[in-house]
C-alpha cells in the first residue's frame, strides 16, 4: 500500500496499528469482521462476540503528525 496522505493537511500519515488485549492479556492487532457483531454469552454473561464463519482482515491504521487524523484500511 503507497503511503496515504491527510486530506485535511496534505501531508504523509505516519503508518500504525491498534493494539487489541485478548486472553491472558496478550495484544494482538485489531481485526475487521464482515457483518454485524453477534455477541456470545454463557449464564447470562456477555463472553465477546462471535468471529467462525466470518470475513476476518488485518486493520492497518495511518495518522496524520500535524492534525491527528486516523484512516483505517481494512486490508
Amino acid at each position: 500500500m503507497n503511503r496515504p496522505s491527510c486530506r485535511v493537511c496534505k501531508v504523509d500519515l505516519e503508518e500504525g496499528f491498534l493494539a487489541d488485549r485478548g486472553h491472558g492479556n496478550n495484544v494482538t492487532e485489531a481485526k475487521w469482521v464482515e457483518g454485524a457483531p453477534v455477541h456470545r454469552t454463557w449464564l447470562g454473561l456477555d463472553c465477546g462476540v462471535k468471529t467462525q464463519g466470518h470475513l476476518l482482515r488485518k486493520v492497518s491504521v495511518w495518522r496524520c503528525p500535524r492534525c491527528g487524523l486516523l484512516e483505517h484500511y481494512a486490508l
